[in-house]
């Protein structure tokens, strides 16, 4: 498991299944993310089961302040729902949540790692080219819901 890492009074540490209710209260307040079914309690703790120690969050004293999910499917790995409060962006601490799910995905001896960015999210596409993540024109994913 990764440790523990403090960044002025911010501190990383990996996503606990009791993170979910402040998680998800910060997801929906963060425009370019999407939430579903996928989200709920119950499927974040078997995601989290999966993938150990592969998602983070970040806190100041007992506020979470970020927070992102990250696992594998054996082959790749795959960030999601990256967020981080408006009051602290532009702080690094976005950056520190990817590189920790990042270590923990190369560890894991992954090759390649991928997200999913709503093309109508221009923060969230700055935030990635910025950090040196490059958008790929040569792809379109598809889906089909599994519940109908």
């Amino acid at each position: 498991m990764a440790s523990d890492r403090r960044r002025n009074n911010v501190l990383i540490r990996p996503f606990e299944i009791n993170d979910h209710s402040a998680a998800t209260a910060l997801w929906q307040a963060t425009e370019g993310i999407g939430l579903s079914v996928s989200d709920t309690r119950e499927n974040i703790a078997a995601y989290l089961e999966r993938n150990p120690g592969m998602s983070f969050v970040a806190t100041e004293g007992n506020a979470l302040i970020g927070a992102v999910l990250s696992g594998t499917d054996g082959r790749r790995g795959y960030l999601h729902h990256l967020a981080v409060e408006p009051a602290y962006r532009s702080r690094g601490i976005g950056r520190d949540l990817v590189n920790h799910c990042l270590r923990a995905l190369g560890r894991a001896g992954l090759p390649k790692c991928h997200l999913f960015l709503f093309r109508a999210n221009r923060s969230g596409r700055a935030f990635w080219e910025q950090i040196g993540w490059t958008l790929r024109s040569d792809l379109d994913v598809v889906s089909i819901d599994l519940t109908s």
